[in-house]
């Protein structure tokens, strides 16, 4: 049976490549379940997964969020759309329909700029995800 780690564990994975790396830049880092305090001033990517049933194919969910610093505009605090958009453009092209060996993957609804309690700007970007367990006996 897969869960909800192995869901985070196979999308970092999707992710963990040097396309992706180049752009969060020498500091952004690619984390699973939640992103640190204090990392507003970084571009970083938060894979995390909303759950799996347990039926012989399993279907999951999760979110990934792309953190990109905000910019200033007229003395006020905005997302850096222009940036967010290049990194959530290459999330989305790993993601939809990605047939793996084990699982697959696919973004099914719409992706939504969003504001953090700290101030900082991401996009959520919402997959769908899909596994076969081979745990299942012939009695």
């Amino acid at each position: 049976m897969r869960d909800s780690f192995d869901i985070t564990i196979d999308v970092r994975g999707l992710l963990n490549v040097p396309s992706i790396i180049s752009l969060l830049g020498a500091d952004g880092k690619i984390y699973q379940t939640e992103r640190p305090t204090g990392r507003a001033l970084f571009t970083d990517l938060v894979v995390n997964s909303l759950g799996i049933t347990n039926e012989q194919v399993q279907q999951g969910a999760g979110n990934v969020n792309c953190y990109v610093p905000s910019i200033t505009s007229g003395g006020v605090k905005i997302a850096d759309q222009a940036k967010t958009m290049i990194i959530a453009r290459v999330v989305l092209s790993l993601l939809d329909e990605r047939y793996m060996t084990n699982y697959q993957t696919w973004i099914q609804d719409e992706n939504t700029l969003m504001q953090d309690t700290d101030g900082s700007f991401f996009y959520n970007i919402p997959f769908r995800y899909r596994s076969m367990q081979t745990n299942f006996k012939r009695v």
